[in-house]
């Protein structure tokens, strides 16, 4: 191998519920730029499980509206494709020999999952209680819009700078076994992208959807569809 060894950084997304959702189905607009096979149904919580994913994911979600009635989350890591050949030990007088990175795929994996509160769900035949659905899951597709670009596009370019990237991937300078158990093959490296680089745009483009002037829109919306369910006449 030589000095500086050939590696990418790919995404890897998956979803915290496999089904897919039919978005023509309940008139959910899918915005651009986000395939089909990326708009998964979402899980249905309970109040009580909503606020606690809340205050667990640290989001100001929901502070313009009465009821947060959505939530996008994302689960991020960084894992190597093949471990036991991605990293050798290399000959040298210490007692026990340092790592060194060989190259090969580097996933950035991103597991997203929707969650809208179980009284949003919609009956069946029930065209307002669909346009409500509508309504939550248009604005929560663009969350998982933003969570798929930054793992498939914004990610690598930053990563490729990064200064751990490129002394002990890019570089590939020798990693002392400490480190290496606790960096490569324990949680260091994946935590390091995580809170120096992902978090911080995660949160970032989130603040952006989630902004006050959002909400309020949002809540506009919800309101008239309520108010148009507590008005039609009784079955």
């Amino acid at each position: 191998m030589g000095d500086h060894p050939v590696y990418q950084f790919k995404p890897r997304i998956s979803f915290g519920n496999d089904q897919l959702l039919p978005a023509v189905q309940y008139g959910i607009r899918v915005p651009g730029g986000l395939a089909s096979t990326s708009v998964h149904a979402p899980n249905f919580i309970d109040s009580t499980t909503m606020v606690s994913l809340l205050r667990s994911s640290g989001r100001s979600h929901g502070r313009g509206l009465g009821v947060t009635h959505g939530l996008t989350t994302t689960e991020f890591a960084v894992t190597f494709s093949n471990p036991s050949q991605q990293w050798r030990q290399v000959r040298t007088s210490s007692a026990v020999p340092p790592w060194q990175f060989q190259g090969g795929d580097v996933f950035f994996d991103a597991t997203i999952t929707v969650y809208v509160l179980d009284g949003d769900r919609p009956p069946p035949n029930d065209s307002l209680s669909r346009r409500l659905f509508a309504i939550i899951m248009d604005h929560e597709l663009l969350h998982v819009l933003d969570e798929i670009d930054i793992v498939s596009s914004w990610m690598a370019p930053q990563a490729r700078n990064d200064e751990k990237v490129v002394k002990y991937l890019s570089n590939a300078e020798p990693v002392d076994n400490a480190m290496f158990h606790s960096w490569f093959q324990g949680s260091g490296f994946s935590n390091w992208l995580q809170d120096g680089l992902w978090t911080p745009e995660h949160n970032r483009r989130g603040g952006v959807r989630d902004a006050a002037h959002q909400y309020a829109a949002l809540q506009r919306q919800i309101d008239d569809i309520r108010i148009q369910m507590t008005n039609r006449p009784s079955p």
